[in-house]
């Protein structure tokens, strides 16, 4: 009688130990990949923003669409911006970069980019500053370009790429 209320215990032992190991192996798989593709937003010191406004200038961007209809941003008032074109001068490094954002179903607007050392660049529209970070990234072997614009408060990512 003892042995089999052991082995019961045992059993019973064996499959908690188990289940708990199998809900470990569960949440790194769920979790795993959000870690590794999880990536801050840090803001460019002063000079690698120069960089990146030097980059920009004169160039147009088009929503990444590959992964289907995206949303527009919460703080856009749900626009979705189509593209953006970046104008062909700055007449000084530290000022802003003017801009023309076209939207889905609305005509063009102006706006300018705008970088401020604790928060990166900003997107300013007809002279208003809006709460969306934008991030210049270039891919390792240097074929990709993508700007991300997040909405500071939605934490919503839209993504494009350069024509």
């Amino acid at each position: 009688m003892k042995e089999k209320q052991e082995e019961t215990k045992a059993e019973r032992t064996k499959v908690i130990v188990l289940s708990g190991f199998a809900l470990v192996v569960l949440f790194i798989f769920a979790f795993g990949c959000y870690g590794c593709s999880y990536q801050p937003i840090t803001p460019p010191d002063p000079e690698e923003a120069v960089d990146v406004t030097v980059r920009l200038i004169g160039s147009s961007w088009v929503l990444d669409d590959a992964q289907g209809t995206q949303e527009g941003l919460d703080e856009l008032h749900n626009m979705v911006l189509d593209s953006i074109v970046f104008s062909d001068r700055q007449t000084n490094p530290d000022e802003e970069l003017s801009l023309s954002l076209q939207f889905a179903d609305v005509p063009p607007l102006s706006g300018a980019l705008i970088y401020q050392e604790e928060e990166g660049f900003l997107l300013s529209i007809e002279n208003s500053p809006y709460p969306v970070n934008v991030v210049y990234s270039q891919s390792k072997d240097g074929k990709t370009e993508t700007l991300t614009l997040k909405g500071q408060e939605s934490n919503i990512h839209c993504y494009y790429l350069k024509k």
